[in-house]
């Protein structure tokens, strides 16, 4: 049962690597973006409509790419200290 398991999920995980649905969640994360505006990660996931953890894992692929860490903030809703990003400026 443990390798029927694994095959699938493994036939699930190509699946994904192929298809578009990493860059689309990318470009969506980006489209909501102003430049010089700072962002939290859970801001961009309600702003997006993407999960918070999905585009904690969008947002770390793109770190220096597309998207530049500028500090520390408060989130408003935890009051916890996390990252402030912005758009990378064009070079």
């Amino acid at each position: 049962m443990k390798t029927n398991m694994q095959e699938t999920s493994l036939d699930a995980f190509n699946e994904l690597k192929k298809s578009s649905t990493l860059q689309d969640q990318q470009r969506k994360i980006i489209s909501v973006m102003q430049p010089e505006t700072i962002y939290t990660r859970r801001q961009l996931a309600m702003l997006s409509g993407i999960e918070t953890s999905t585009v904690s894992a969008r947002v770390n692929a793109m770190i220096n790419i597309q998207i530049v860490v500028t500090g520390k903030v408060k989130d408003p809703l935890t009051n916890k200290t996390v990252e402030a990003l912005k758009l990378k400026a064009a070079a």
